[in-house]
């Protein structure tokens, strides 16, 4: 599960902007194929040009103390020094769970897509850094060979 740290005092998915965003700036098809408002959950296809269609689970909640615990080591693996201090400010996450045959290069490029719409830092599941619009997109063109 990779978390996107977002800028919002409560919890909530900002769907109309994320396909907004995902057609102007990332040239991509994204489909919201369910919505549980109450939940504040969402299930979205993604696909571009380069990147196989996925399927991500999205679930907007509170940020824990457990999910700042992260950002530091987070920020030195990487060194996107500057990054954890906004994660720590940022009172909610966007957990999201890729299918297991996602390709890592997808998830970046989706997490530059989040990143870009919740203007905080994106976390991989393994923790291999931080990342914002920029540093994610540069990420899955590497992957990409």
């Amino acid at each position: 599960m990779f978390l996107q740290f977002v800028q919002q005092s409560t919890p909530a998915l900002e769907l109309d902007r994320l396909l907004a965003q995902a057609a102007r700036f990332f040239a991509a098809e994204l489909q919201v194929l369910a919505e549980d408002k109450t939940a504040l959950r969402a299930t979205l296809r993604w696909k571009t040009s380069l990147d196989p269609e996925t399927t991500f689970v999205l679930h907007a909640r509170l940020t824990s103390a457990a999910d700042r615990a992260r950002l530091p080591p987070a920020e030195l693996a990487n060194q996107s020094y500057g990054m954890a201090g906004l994660g720590e400010r940022c009172a909610c996450v966007w957990e999201v769970v890729p299918t297991p045959d996602a390709s890592p290069a997808a998830c970046f490029q989706f997490g530059a897509l989040l990143a870009s719409v919740a203007l905080g830092p994106w976390l991989p599941a393994d923790g291999c850094g931080l990342f914002g619009v920029r540093s994610a997109r540069l990420f899955a063109e590497r992957l990409r060979g």
